[in-house]
């Protein structure tokens, strides 16, 4: 028995931004930038570059940057290089971040999930409203007896509505509001957030790029914080019983949940909006079974292109089958699949030369991307196996974060982006559901916007829920109309049994627990807790029977069954 599932990756990969600008103190800090180019910047060594800054107005000294199993990562520095009044001097501007590291850890050097975000506009009253992530391109770190205890970055800049950094500051007074920066340390799939808002006001010029081209350096750099909401963001998803898609698909709710502060929402009021960054891919269709000997036998094709058919393949799948015989000599018959793995769909001759089947399939799988062995550990009943309920045990969402981040890419083909991590595009259709959008997503939702999840009645009649589930089917009706995307938890939701719960909130039923003291442990501390409902797409999940069997148009079979 066999399971086919299809999902998204957005569920597995979600950053969200949150920035409340408020300005606490003031402090100083400076750095000798007189080198030659943005090149020979890049390659000083970053010992030498500290040694030769101010800190807070005091010079910087080593000694009080230790080595700390418990310290935090900071921006030790913050350095503004070649920058002229004149644009034709500008050159070799750039901007640079020193951190210092205090748990030493072996951050990756040339990794595109290093990155750095920074305000790129402002309103009226000088706030930043909007934000972007720049790369972060590895320059050095310390080594010997300080080994990754500081590193240096310089910042990738990039046009934003035309404009790079150099357009957006003001030349008299330059501001670069930071509200935090993600690194990846080595062995990790993901880049780790760090808490590190700042507002760097950058005044004068280095030597030989003011007014006076013969004056010293005037170049000074005044820092106020910027309270930044470090959230951290915990992932649940629902799935209502059935969906408008048809037999075997499901609407999946993707929402995270956080807490935020109550003395934010007395000084700034109400959730209004929130922007959101993901990656969204869909998977291929992934083999869940219980199994032991087919599990064993996928894995030895998992990352082999074995075309359309090969015979030596010793596995062959077909899912969603719909026969339709002739009659007479030379009558075809003709086997339709919704997708196929292996099978034969070549044209079958008989001894008087006419043709006896033939074999068609929407989709042919000639790679098999994903394989899972999950053994039976839970049946209701005997019906709930004769009427095709799940025939093996659900997959975690870990295994199969795992096997995306694992899964070599041995045929060379494309690879897709997420979030600066190269992943292979064999896992991956080449489009998400309709009305969404593959690959990077960068939206701002707010609080009036709501969404609908329509249910199988919504388009089916009767007839086709005859046709699709026969007199077993399942409960088929219940809308959901008018959802909130950005939700506030409340006490009075958390009443209820756990299905109850869940299907109030839209949430899993088996996050309910970690939910209720997720909620009891925040609003403790004086915090709110909410829910955002960040994306809602198509679960398919088909089940598989062996050999054929008209009772269940969906099955397994193998070559030694006769079946093409």
């Amino acid at each position: 028995m066999v399971r086919f599932r299809q999902v998204n990756l957005s569920a597995l990969i979600f950053v969200l931004i949150a920035v409340v600008c408020i300005v606490f103190y003031s402090a100083q800090t400076t750095a000798d930038t007189a080198f030659a180019s943005s090149d020979s910047f890049d390659a000083a060594n970053i010992l030498d570059d500290l040694k030769s800054s101010t800190v807070n107005g005091k010079p910087f000294d080593i000694r009080t940057y230790p080595y700390d199993e418990n310290g935090t990562l900071s921006v030790l520095n913050f350095v503004e290089f070649g920058y002229s009044y004149k644009a034709n001097l500008r050159k070799n501007y750039a901007l640079y971040i020193y951190i210092y590291n205090p748990k030493g850890i072996n951050i990756s050097a040339d990794s595109k999930q290093n990155k750095i975000q920074m305000a790129v506009s402002y309103n009226a009253k000088k706030k930043p409203i909007r934000y972007e992530k720049f790369n972060l391109v590895f320059c050095n770190k310390s080594d010997g007896n300080y080994k990754n205890l500081f590193y240096k970055f310089r910042v990738s800049d990039k046009e934003i509505d035309n404009k790079t950094f150099a357009d957006r500051v003001n030349a008299n007074e330059r501001r670069y509001d930071v509200s935090g920066i993600e690194l990846l340390p080595y062995g990790s799939p993901h880049a780790t957030e760090y808490n590190v808002g700042g507002s760097y006001l950058f005044t004068g010029y280095a030597k030989g790029l003011g007014a006076d081209t013969s004056a010293e350096s005037t170049l000074n750099c005044s820092v106020r914080s910027l309270e930044t909401l470090e959230l951290n963001v915990n992932h649940t998803f629902y799935r209502t019983n059935v969906s408008s898609l048809g037999k075997d698909h499901y609407n999946e709710v993707n929402t995270v949940y956080f807490s935020v502060p109550d003395r934010i929402f007395d000084t700034y009021g109400y959730l209004q909006k929130i922007r959101a960054e993901w990656w969204e891919y869909k998977t291929k269709k992934a083999v869940i079974t219980s199994k032991k000997e087919l599990y064993e036998n996928l894995l030895k094709y998992i990352g082999k292109d074995v075309g359309e058919y090969d015979a030596s393949v010793p596995v062959r799948l077909g899912y969603g089958y719909l026969g339709r015989a002739g009659t007479g000599i030379g009558q075809a018959t003709v086997h339709n699949w919704d997708w196929t793995y292996n099978v034969d769909l070549s044209t079958k001759k008989t001894i008087f030369g006419t043709v006896s089947s033939i074999s068609f399939s929407k989709e042919i799988q000639t790679i098999m991307p994903y394989a899972f062995y999950a053994p039976v550990t839970d049946v209701d009943s005997v019906f709930d196996f004769l009427y095709s309920k799940p025939v093996a045990s659900d997959v975690k969402s870990t295994q199969v974060s795992d096997w995306i981040y694992n899964y070599s890419n041995n045929l060379g083909h494309e690879n897709i982006d997420c979030n600066g991590r190269k992943i292979s595009n064999d896992l991956f259709t080449n489009a998400v559901d309709s009305g969404r959008k593959r690959g990077y997503n960068d939206k701002t939702i707010d609080l009036k916007d709501t969404f609908d999840l329509h249910s199988y009645d919504s388009n089916h009649s009767w007839w086709d829920k005859l046709w699709d589930y026969g007199f077993s089917y399942p409960k088929t009706d219940g809308d959901y109309k008018n959802i909130a995307p950005i939700y506030e938890l409340t006490s009075s939701d958390l009443i209820g049994s756990d299905s109850q719960i869940a299907d109030k909130l839209l949430v899993n039923d088996k996050d309910i627990t970690s939910l209720k003291s997720y909620y009891t442990k925040e609003t403790a501390k004086g915090n709110k807790v909410i829910l955002f409902r960040f994306a809602t797409t198509d679960y398919m999940c088909g089940i598989a029977s062996p050999n054929g069997a008209t009772v269940n148009p969906r099955y397994l079979h193998s070559p030694t069954d006769g079946i093409p």
